[in-house]
């Protein structure tokens, strides 16, 4: 019996230790998944409420050869955003609405610390028990305060913890006073409506101070289901609410036995639905909408519901960069349907974004074709993402080749297949043509597949890839995860076939870079200021260096030969005497088409297809390439900055040299007389010091000479009539004039 009892005894210690030990673990445990969130703390630049109740006003740019900018008001209003809001005091709301909401949100308000423990418990248990339908919430009016101004919404223990603390903090910091005026300016009341000053407006048509008891509870009803207690949609579901929050301020003592019998029998007025009074807006100004309410976010550190808040209420200026004619010819241009195409499968989409190419300030865009109908549709020149096709073969990989020191001018390649996928040659020309020896020049004037993948293989896909997505801000290409390669292949950075693509506003951008070799970000407004003069956000539009000047120069005239005879051969403003530069894209199975051109003085990027990408069928060639010429061509005439500049200014440091096309080193007499009908020497352009020194002498054919000369004397040797300069960029004057007889 004793052994037994000895036996029951260390068994029971041992239980007791374990469960002690265990306990003493999950003690740690809680402690430990708990401590990272004791640190949260609150950002008491939300608390700050707008005071003007008033929408940004926007100014249009205009900009004058003299480099001055004077910005004009814009008499286009904001389009809707988020909800609307009125700034009122705490001292003007009665007595009655601060009542309503403690009684009914957080009866124990003026007692707890931020938190309701209680409360807390209680809505736990509630939850666990129903299976997650709690009857209520546990979280304090402070609660609710963090909760909407940092914008953490989601239903985790995590988030939950990081509001708590975050709630205790504010109470530190800040008066209950002050806690609950923010409170009911910015708690969500239905109908687009942020705290209570809008709600009185858009549902009993007053301001608050001039709310009943009724209406005070009509509006407390509200707040745990604004769609189900909406006292316009669902005024039965109202009532039942309302006669709640009434029967909660009696028991409180906050309202007398009289006051609850008046309101209960009163039945509040309800006003009629107000139509939008807002005209429909501009592609441009929903874009600098989108901007600011980003930028706010991220360069403020504000929540979306505060951003919105303060655009829509809080009496901001912004400086747009719009050029008002400009944008007037686009929106004039994609209204008119019969600018586009229509086949079988109806109109393909289009969009349009014009840059100006030495600011990044987006001048003018539309988004999709024909007359805007609603707010804030899906915008096809900054939010859509597609392939970018052969447009991506300038900044994927001859740019970075070039400035890597990868290719010259004067590099030549074998335009043939690099491999063989499923039995068939790869990659394979739009035309299905491959041409033998080419040089740089017309494998970029003729979109050749082939070369641009033989120098993305030299640079290497991730330097390519590293060049667009962190030199050229092009964030819409997926680096590699979880295995997959993201646009980290060939196909990505040399044809162009994106994993999701990219949208025309960051690929037109990327197109700076070849002006003056800085890449300058699209934006499109300077400055927001707040109605005290404080600047909140500013444009800066100075640029990131890139590329070398010459290195730019040398791009510019290569993309120049797209335009001369290549893919974007016979637009009317380049025979009208503007330079033009830039380059075609097709998609695979013609999905997609694109043209980004630019002269000296704009740069402008056009995409077309249809909205669920299929093959644009009806579309002969490259509509994109006649689109950019119509536009251009009214907008070269109507932009005032920088009048006068038809040509590319290339810098001093650069040289022309005439080159072999089948070597790429300086063209010989036998260059010439070898030459094969559209393979004479071309002009090349390299920086100085850096262009070639050997002269060709594959095609020197001794026989084919004039005149019984012996063909001792190169390109580089032969005679010079005195006063010609002996450099090696062209052929000398002694040799082209005995040419000319054979070489037309």
């Amino acid at each position: 019996m004793k052994r037994r009892k000895r036996q029951g005894k260390r068994i029971f210690l041992r239980l007791a230790c374990i469960c002690s030990a265990v306990l003493l673990m999950g003690g740690i445990g809680v402690v430990m998944y708990v401590l990272p969130y004791s640190r949260s703390t609150m950002d008491l630049s939300l608390m700050q409420l707008q005071d003007s109740g008033t929408p940004a006003v926007l100014y249009s740019a205009e900009s004058h050869e003299n480099g001055d900018t004077v910005y004009r008001f814009m008499a286009e209003a904001l389009p809707p955003l988020g909800a609307r809001s009125i700034r009122v005091a705490l001292e003007e709301m009665p007595e009655d609405l601060l009542h309503a909401f403690i009684a009914m949100e957080d009866k124990r308000f003026y007692s707890h610390k931020g938190v309701d423990i209680k409360r807390t418990l209680h809505a736990a248990w509630d939850y666990a028990v129903r299976r997650g339908e709690a009857s209520f919430g546990g979280s304090t009016i402070t609660q609710q305060v963090v909760k909407n101004l940092t914008g953490y919404a989601e239903r985790t223990p995590e988030r939950k913890l990081s509001e708590m603390f975050c709630a205790w903090d504010l109470e530190k910091q800040v008066s209950k006073e002050e806690i609950l005026e923010v409170y009911l300016n910015i708690i969500h009341l239905g109908s687009g409506c942020s705290g209570v000053g809008a709600a009185a407006k858009e549902y009993f048509g007053k301001s608050v101070t001039e709310l009943t008891l009724c209406e005070c509870a009509t509006l407390a009803a509200v707040t745990s289901n604004p769609a189900y207690y909406h006292p316009r949609n669902h005024p039965e579901n109202n009532r039942k609410r309302r006669e709640i929050v009434l029967s909660q301020m009696l028991s409180q003592g906050y309202i007398s036995e009289t006051e609850y019998q008046g309101a209960i029998s009163e039945e509040p007025m309800i006003c009629p639905k107000r139509e939008m009074d807002v005209p429909m807006t501009s592609w441009y100004t929903e874009a600098v909408m989108a901007d600011v309410l980003k930028d706010l976010q991220a360069r403020r550190g504000m929540t979306k519901e505060a951003a919105e808040r303060l655009l829509s209420s809080g009496g901001l200026l912004i400086e747009t960069c719009m050029d008002v004619k400009l944008q007037a010819v686009l929106t004039s241009y994609y209204e008119a349907l019969g600018h586009f195409p229509e086949g079988e499968d109806g109109r393909p989409q289009s969009a349009v974004i014009v840059i100006d190419p030495h600011s990044g300030e987006v001048l003018g865009l539309v988004g999709a074709i024909g007359e805007k109908t609603a707010y804030y549709p899906q915008n096809y020149a900054t939010q859509t993402k597609r392939p970018a096709g052969s447009t991506i073969k300038p900044i994927g990989v001859y740019a970075p080749a070039l400035k890597n020191g990868d290719i010259t001018w004067g590099s030549v390649f074998e335009d043939e297949a690099q491999a063989e996928y499923n039995g068939r040659p790869w990659p394979s020309n739009a035309d299905g043509i491959y041409r033998g020896r080419v040089t740089l020049r017309e494998g970029i004037a003729n979109s050749l597949n082939t070369v641009a993948v033989q120098v993305a293989e030299q640079i290497g896909v991730e330097a390519a890839f590293d060049f667009m997505k962190n030199t050229l801000h092009m964030q819409s290409l997926l680096p590699p995860e979880r295995g997959n390669a993201g646009d980290v292949t060939l196909a990505s950075v040399a044809l162009g076939q994106q994993s999701v693509g990219v949208t025309l506003r960051e690929l037109t951008a990327a197109y700076t870079v070849f002006l003056e070799g800085v890449y300058h970000a699209p934006i499109t407004y300077r400055r927001v200021i707040d109605p005290k003069g404080n600047v909140l956000l500013e444009n800066k539009t100075q640029g990131e260096r890139v590329l070398s000047a010459e290195e730019a120069g040398i791009m510019t005239k290569l993309l120049e030969s797209v335009t001369e005879d290549g893919t974007a051969k016979g637009l009317h403003l380049k025979k009208e005497g503007t330079a033009v530069a830039g380059k075609t894209g097709t998609t695979q199975d013609s999905c997609d088409k694109w043209f980004v051109g630019y002269t000296p003085r704009l740069l402008c990027g056009v995409w077309m297809g249809y909205d669920y990408p299929k093959p644009l069928a009806s579309a002969w060639g490259n509509p994109c390439l006649y689109i950019w010429d119509d536009v251009m061509r009214e907008l070269e005439i109507c932009y005032e900055r920088y009048l006068g500049q038809t040509e590319f200014s290339l810098p001093e440091g650069l040289v022309s040299v005439k080159l072999c096309p089948e070597t790429g080193e300086i063209a010989s007499p036998g260059c010439y007389l070898a030459a094969k009908e559209g393979r004479m020497p071309e002009v090349g352009w390299f920086v100085e010091g850096s262009e070639p020194r050997d002269t060709c002498r594959l095609h020197f054919d001794l026989e084919a000479l004039p005149d019984g000369e012996t063909g001792e004397e190169t390109a580089e040797s032969a005679p010079f009539e005195e006063g010609e300069p002996r450099i090696p960029n062209q052929i000398s004057p002694w040799y082209q004039r005995k040419f000319e007889k054979i070489v037309p």
